[in-house]
């Protein structure tokens, strides 16, 4: 057995008079992290940034500096690996604001605002939970679905993007504090479809479910000729796929048994994952 260590980064920003900073900077130096990874947004904004963790909770280590520095706001982030599911937590006057865990539903290159091109700008999907809005609001300020409504999409209200393997289609809110979005996940050559529902303009979603491609055509009947178009161009790929699974089953079948034990049941022959 062996493991393989998760690289995590913790970033706390602290807001506060320059000469306060400063004397926190020399404080905190080697202690919270190394001077070189110290760095100023402005003249009131210091970062520190810690790499492959702290030692302890992100949370107690944000407490802790609260604690000791009750007169500057704290904002603290921590991520793990691809970034998927960030943490977001803010400390004013040594009393914890919000704390929210972004739980990624769904993510997708998708450039957030309409008028620029960002390369590697995500439109991602959370599970929605109360901090969440003041979470993005304030940590991600260009995040933001609504200029997405500007975009020309399939058909009118509607929006696409692919990543290749993935089709998004995003209906996004009708007004910037309506919760009245709706996605469609299509992975037509795996015959595979979900339906987010109940998107804010920060990516909340209040419910996501697999549905078969017939009961979204239902439901959004808009796109009913565009999901059509898709599913019958994707139907020979999906014939394949469905044909390497079962020739993959029978392999993991067939070495289970000369193996004696389950040890290939960790491994999803579905490629499709939620």
């Amino acid at each position: 057995m062996f493991s393989v260590a998760t690289p995590v980064i913790t970033v706390f920003t602290l807001t506060g008079p320059q000469d306060r900073l400063r004397q926190i900077a020399r404080e905190r130096a080697y202690r919270t992290c190394a001077p070189e990874h110290m760095t100023w947004e402005d003249e009131t904004t210091l970062v520190m940034t810690l790499e492959s963790g702290i030692g302890t909770s992100f949370l107690g280590h944000g407490l802790g500096l609260s604690d000791e520095y009750p007169d500057v706001s704290i904002r603290g982030m921590e991520y793990f690996d691809c970034f998927d599911n960030p943490a977001f937590a803010k400390w004013q006057g040594g009393q914890l604001v919000y704390e929210a865990d972004l739980i990624t539903v769904f993510g997708i290159l998708f450039p957030t605002d309409a008028t620029k091109d960002w390369p590697g700008c995500s439109a991602s999907f959370w599970h929605r939970s109360p901090p969440l809005a003041a979470a993005i609001a304030e940590n991600c300020p260009d995040f933001d679905l609504m200029p997405l409504r500007r975009l020309a999409g399939p058909v009118p209200g509607w929006v696409e993007t692919t990543d290749g393997f993935a089709t998004l289609f995003l209906r996004p809110p009708s007004t910037p504090d309506a919760q009245d979005g709706l996605g469609v996940i299509l992975y037509p050559e795996i015959g595979r479809s979900t339906l987010l529902t109940g998107i804010d303009r920060f990516g909340g979603v209040a419910r996501f479910r697999r549905q078969s491609y017939g009961q979204i055509s239902a439901q959004c009947p808009e796109l009913r000729d565009v999901l059509r178009g898709r599913w019958k161009a994707s139907d020979k790929k999906r014939r394949k796929a469905r044909q390497e699974r079962k020739v993959l089953r029978r392999r993991l079948k067939k070495a289970e048994g000369e193996r004696g034990d389950r040890v290939f049941s960790f491994f999803e022959t579905d490629p499709w994952v939620m």
